[in-house]
């Protein structure tokens, strides 16, 4: 059984860099409507504090338990605990909920058109890629992590 990690064809945040900056793009070329509510402020303030924060916990967790960070580098463990309970990708979930942040503080209609394609490619792309190599490598511990965790939330 031979376990190659597949390589991952952009870094995940510079897919979420590419979108805004795509989004950015959009903005400049159609004149779209502009997104704001009453209470933006708060709820931008608490996609940023939520974002960095999973992002933080979870770099912090792959840190002390030795086990790579970079997606396309083979994981030595399966993290199953703080974070990892919550999400099984609390990276991207917290890249997510930067992204939307981002979007909803430069009242940009492109960037969050260009969030669902961003999700889209890290869906179907680096998660499914990532979570078969785990199923591969961690077998049934993966299998019962799997059915225990949802993938985003």
């Amino acid at each position: 059984m031979s376990l190659e990690h597949p390589q991952v064809m952009m870094p995940p945040p510079a897919l979420y860099l590419g979108g805004l900056l795509m989004g950015y793009g959009i903005d400049q070329a159609l004149p779209l409507p502009a997104p704001a509510f009453p209470g933006d402020l708060w709820v931008i303030l608490a996609l940023a504090v939520i974002g960095t924060t999973l992002v933080l916990a979870a770099a912090i967790q792959l840190r002390l338990a030795r086990t790579t960070l970079v997606p396309h580098r083979p994981a030595s463990q399966l993290l199953t605990t703080g974070v990892f309970r919550l999400s099984r990708n609390p990276i991207y979930l917290g890249f997510t909920a930067l992204y939307l942040a981002m979007a909803l503080n430069q009242h940009s209609p492109g960037m969050l058109i260009m969030l669902v394609p961003v999700v889209w490619v890290i869906q179907q792309h680096v998660i499914v890629a990532e979570e078969a190599f785990h199923a591969q490598q961690f077998g049934e511990q993966w299998q019962a992590y799997q059915q225990r965790v949802r993938r985003w939330l």
